[in-house]
């Protein structure tokens, strides 16, 4: 009852099987749509972003954990989320890198977003003074558009 009965056998949610790089949504192919994949990404970065919001305030405000600290804890919780919702609807992983290559760049690219984001906390809270939680808002917008063209023009790059 409720099933998708026309998944293909081994097919994920996005309707794609380990052969079949076809992106599907409730029946809808949007492979060759960029305006949906962005969409997506801008959706799934979102709510990513919620998830990091409120982990960054359950650190500093409820735990006592030192901002910075909660930054790092938090990018990197949200990160791991982001990646498998990200390879599940909007990039085809695997298709230029091998799995683990893919994960280690994926990681790299993380790792430099995360300093830019500890960078910008620290120059937003430290030197400007603004609201910790407002200055992770600002980041979180800022460091956006990194994460998404290296993994869009890099990492996932199909037409190589």
């Amino acid at each position: 009852m409720g099933e998708n009965l026309s998944r293909k056998p081994g097919a994920d949610a996005a309707g794609t099987t380990g052969g079949n790089t076809r992106k599907k949504l409730f029946g809808y192919d949007y492979t060759d749509s960029e305006l949906v994949k962005l969409g997506l990404y801008l959706g799934i970065g979102g709510t990513a972003a919620l998830v990091e919001w409120a982990l960054f305030w359950t650190f500093t405000e409820k735990l006592g954990i030192y901002y910075l600290v909660s930054t790092a804890l938090a990018f990197l919780l949200a990160t791991v989320y982001h990646y498998f919702l990200g390879n599940i609807l909007v990039f085809t992983s695997g298709v230029r890198y091998s799995k683990g290559k893919e994960l280690s760049l994926v990681l790299f690219v993380s790792t430099v977003g995360l300093g830019l984001n500890l960078l910008l906390m620290y120059l937003f809270v430290s030197l400007q003074g603004l609201d910790p939680l407002l200055s992770k808002v600002l980041a979180s917008i800022l460091v956006v558009a990194w994460n998404y063209l290296s993994r869009k023009k890099w990492i996932f790059k199909e037409d190589v």
